[in-house]
């Protein structure tokens, strides 16, 4: 009758572990790659001791793998930026899009920009090299 006792706790033990290791929550795709959501970064006026020049900017959202739209302003001037998990995909100043725009941006002076996390990101993709090897060259 011992034997029976002995095999009856065995296979209670291992329900119990299969209940356990079995019970936790299966993770999706959005779990492993929802970013933490940030408030929108606004940088003050130009000539602030605390605005980074707009290359700087850039490579931080890009280092912190953040996504959403860069807008940049400068007199009546407009163009944005758009980032998905710190990839640069694409560009839009005017009716250039793509890294003319972007270069565009990187030409004017005197900008401000701000950083917005819920705006609705486009579905086209007009920037293909990464954001490193444009501002290198």
């Amino acid at each position: 009758m011992s034997v029976w006792v002995v095999i009856a706790a065995v296979a209670g033990l291992v329900l119990i572990a299969a209940i356990v290791i079995g019970g936790r929550r299966t993770r999706s795709a959005e779990d492993e790659l929802g970013q933490p959501q940030h408030p929108p970064v606004h940088i003050e006026t130009p000539g602030s001791a605390s605005q980074a020049p707009l290359t700087v900017f850039l490579r931080s959202i890009q280092t912190q793998r953040a996504t959403g739209t860069v807008r940049v302003t400068t007199g009546g001037y407009t163009g944005s930026l758009y980032f998905l998990f710190g990839h640069l995909f694409h560009a839009v100043c005017g009716t250039a899009t793509g890294e003319a725009a972007l270069q565009e941006l990187l030409g004017w002076h005197e900008v401000q920009y701000t950083f917005d996390t819920k705006s609705p990101l486009p579905t086209a993709e007009t920037i293909e090299r990464p954001l490193d090897q444009i501002l290198a060259a």
